[in-house]
């Protein structure tokens, strides 16, 4: 397996979904089950608009063709949300201060990823954009709304346990979820299969899965 498609899996929903799942086991901990839930509800409107862009790509061949986006980037999408607000989390254990470098940390870092890797393998560039800008403002969504809440410390056990839930996950064979979503789509529209190609791509037809 090329090395950059084997990097890019980790921002999958193998890994990322218990990092997200971590992330609210520490907010209901340390703050309330309020903004534990608030943490759920942005993950949830994220997951939604992915998700939308590709049952309707998969089940109608619908997509942005001015922009070169049949699909919106799942893995880019989670590098940018997840992988940030963990670190903004992190790094408000060592001074509440660092919170916005560390946004501006996160931010800088899963760009490039979503760009150098998850834009030279998984997905065309414009789509993993797409999905990193999609991350992006919800990351900023979450973490402005915390501005106004109470933030205890996470207990340094707890921070351990949520990096070695996130490490085995990392660690195990890595799964998405385009098997089910071509189902999904496809038992949506009634298409005999899913559509793997938006026709400007390709010389003919919209080649189908």
């Amino acid at each position: 397996m090329d090395s950059k498609l084997y990097i890019a899996q980790y921002a999958g929903i193998t890994v990322m979904l218990p990092a997200a799942l971590v992330v609210a086991g520490w907010l209901w901990s340390t703050a309330s089950k309020k903004v534990a839930f608030l943490w759920l509800g942005v993950l949830l409107v994220a997951y939604f608009v992915v998700g939308l862009s590709k049952v309707l790509f998969k089940g109608w061949g619908i997509g942005l063709e001015s922009l070169d986006i049949a699909v919106i980037s799942g893995h880019a999408m989670n590098a940018c949300l997840v992988s940030t607000v963990v670190m903004s989390l992190l790094f408000r254990q060592i001074d509440h201060r660092l919170r916005w470098l560390a946004l501006g940390a996160g931010l800088l870092s899963t760009w490039w990823f979503s760009v150098h890797y998850v834009g030279t393998t998984i997905h065309p560039l414009s789509e993993a954009i797409a999905g990193a800008l999609v991350g992006s403002a919800a990351a900023c969504v979450f973490l402005y709304r915390l501005e106004n809440k109470e933030i205890g410390k996470i207990p340094l056990p707890a921070v351990a346990l949520g990096l070695v839930v996130i490490m085995l996950c990392a660690s195990i064979p890595k799964y998405t979820a385009e098997g089910l979503l071509n189902t999904f789509a496809v038992s949506l529209s009634g298409a005999e299969k899913a559509f793997r190609q938006p026709h400007w791509r390709t010389s003919g037809e919209s080649l189908r899965l």
